[in-house]
This record gives C-alpha cells, structure tokens and sequence, in this order.
C-alpha cells in the first residue's frame, strides 16, 4: 500500500506542476456559488475548461468534467468529456431528480488524492444553454447524471467530499476506471 501512495503522490506532483490553474479544497472558489454568464463568455470559459481537461486526461489518463470554478473562474459553465467530446454547458440548472439513488465512489480533480462514496439520484431532468445559444433540456440516468450532478454541484460551491457517505473518505488508491455504480 505504501508504494500504491507514493506513486499517487508522484502523480499529483507532476499534475500539480502541469496544471497551475486548477485549485484544490481550501481555495474560497470552491465554496463561491458561480454566477450566471451571457452566451459568448460562456463560450469563451468553455472552450478554456475543454482545454485543460483534454490536457490533464492526457497525463492523468482519467478525467470527465470540469466546471468553471475549478480554473478559479466563479462562473456558471462546466464540461463534460464523454464519447471522445467535450461538451459545453453553460448556466445549468437541475429541474427534476428521481427518489431512486445511487452510490459510487467519487474522484474529483479537485480533491486531489481522496474520494468518497457519494449517495446521488439515479435519473435528473437539466437544462442549460448550449455553445450554440440554444437552451436544451434532458434527461440522463446514470452515470450521465451523476456526473451531471456533480459539475453542477461545483457551480453551487459543494465538493463531492462534502457530499460524501460517512467514513468513506479516503486516499484514491485503485483505478478510478473501475468503479461501478451501485445501489444505495
């Protein structure tokens, strides 16, 4: 277990170096509710997000979303990375969630080396605008939705590791590919 550690703690140096712009809990961006943005600065911080995601899944080799206030940037935007896509949303609010709930043990590019169990609807109803001015509503189940939930928690100024399941924050220390969902 000691050698798993160090190696994540190697990891995170080089991601650290490579990505100054990311804050981490303890910066107040984080804990800030993100204001809301017209559709060019949106478009703008947007694109900004897909960058640096598409750069850290590179080196991390795990990352599928990222909001605004991650980059320091108290703005309503995130991305998603999903299908080999980065996906735009700006101004997201959730409309409906499900009773029915999820667990699955969350990684967050701003927590650095913890994650938790995080208990979350399976399904949502979002909507949001979209890069190209429109305004979209969906549905998502799943994992859709709970990454969904969890960029949009950000916008709100909640981590996931506020969020988590008593007890089960700990060091990341197996591949955050291999999770799975599961019943809550």
């Amino acid at each position: 277990m000691t050698a798993e550690i160090k190696s994540r703690l190697d990891q995170f140096r080089e991601i650290l170096t490579a990505f100054p712009e990311i804050r981490y809990l303890g910066d107040p961006v984080l804990r800030t509710s993100a204001k809301p943005v017209e559709l060019g600065e949106g478009i703008e911080i947007g694109q900004k997000l897909g960058e640096v995601l598409i750069k850290y899944r590179h080196l991390a080799g795990y990352g599928r979303g990222l909001a605004a206030p991650q980059i320091g940037l108290s703005k309503a935007v995130f991305v998603t990375f999903l299908d080999n896509a980065v996906q735009t949303y700006i101004n997201p609010r959730m409309i409906e969630f499900s009773n029915e709930q999820n667990l699955y043990r969350e990684l967050c590019l701003s927590s650095g080396l913890m994650w938790a169990d995080v208990k979350r609807p399976t399904t949502i109803t979002m909507q949001w605008m979209g890069s190209n001015g429109q305004h979209q509503t969906q549905e998502a189940t799943d994992t859709l939705a709970r990454l969904w939930l969890h960029e949009e928690a950000h916008l709100r100024g909640i981590p996931n590791l506020d969020q988590a399941e008593p007890g089960t924050i700990e060091f990341a220390l197996s591949n955050p590919l291999s999770e799975k969902l599961r019943p809550s």
